[in-house]
């Protein structure tokens, strides 16, 4: 992220207890089995780290670095990787557009939960492939808001989710970006380009119900998103029954997620 787009998700407490919830076991299920000790591994967007140690894992002793932009998720990663005794993890504050790296540094690029955030994605392909090495490849997560699963149906917190996307698109993001993956991929030059879809299915779900009325809330505070016939009133009013849809005794929200695999020929 960088002055082209803004971070959709925000940094705040309930943001980031909405991003320590990942790890890699699930949010990378799809590239632990290509992964091969002493391989060399970049996470872009790393977060707090959670996915990033589990990927060290796989990949020790071989090198992995996490950048993120944010200060504040890599002093929290740096305590995670020291609480789990990943050693093999270097913590840069980078912008996925410059990657403060060499031509061929890495064996892999990872990046899960960030393209829908940008503004340039081809453009951090184009980064990506850079740095890649011959054969290497490249392995992409985001959701895809399209596919989501909601139960009980609730017209008001229908409404809220469409907010919450017209809140992240005026912010230069892209709610349905996971379906595009494989076009981007096979612009940038990609190959044996692979695509998947799973479902994350959120254990608390008052947790990241929470984290959307707070990020609707301060969109449209800040003039983020304006529709017709919706007013600060009416968006109070789809907040509050977000939050209470989540309370009940029985709810689901499973989000649909986008995994995508592909090889860098040089």
């Amino acid at each position: 992220m960088d002055k082209r787009e803004t971070y959709t998700v925000g940094y705040s407490d309930v943001a980031l207890r909405y991003m320590m919830r990942r790890h890699a076991a699930r949010d990378a299920a799809f590239l632990l089995p290509r992964l091969k000790p002493g391989m060399t591994l970049l996470d872009c967007g790393c977060g707090p780290g959670t996915i990033t140690v589990g990927l060290a894992k796989a990949v020790a002793p071989g090198r992995v670095v996490g950048i993120d932009l944010e200060e504040s998720q890599l002093e929290a990663a740096q305590q995670i990787a020291r609480e789990r005794g990943a050693t093999n993890i270097e913590w840069k504050a980078a912008s996925i557009y410059q990657l403060p790296f060499p031509d061929n540094s890495f064996d892999v690029v990872f990046s899960h939960a960030l393209f829908e955030h940008l503004g340039e994605p081809q453009a951090a392909l184009q980064e990506i492939r850079r740095v890649l090495r011959p054969d290497g490849l490249v392995a992409l997560s985001s959701p895809d808001w399209s596919g989501n699963l909601m139960a009980p149906r609730d017209p008001e917190v229908e409404k809220a989710i469409e907010v919450y996307k017209a809140v992240q698109e005026r912010n230069g993001g892209n709610p349905y970006v996971g379906r595009e993956f494989g076009r981007f991929l096979q612009e940038e030059g990609f190959s044996r380009i692979s695509l998947t879809a799973i479902y994350d299915c959120y254990e608390d779900v008052s947790l990241v119900a929470e984290l959307l009325a707070q990020r609707i809330e301060e969109g449209v505070g800040r003039q983020v998103v304006s529709s017709p016939g919706l007013d600060r009133g009416d968006v109070a009013g789809l907040c509050r029954s977000l939050r209470q849809w989540a309370g009940r005794p029985t709810v689901l929200f499973a989000q649909s997620f986008v995994d995508a695999i592909g090889y860098a020929e040089k």
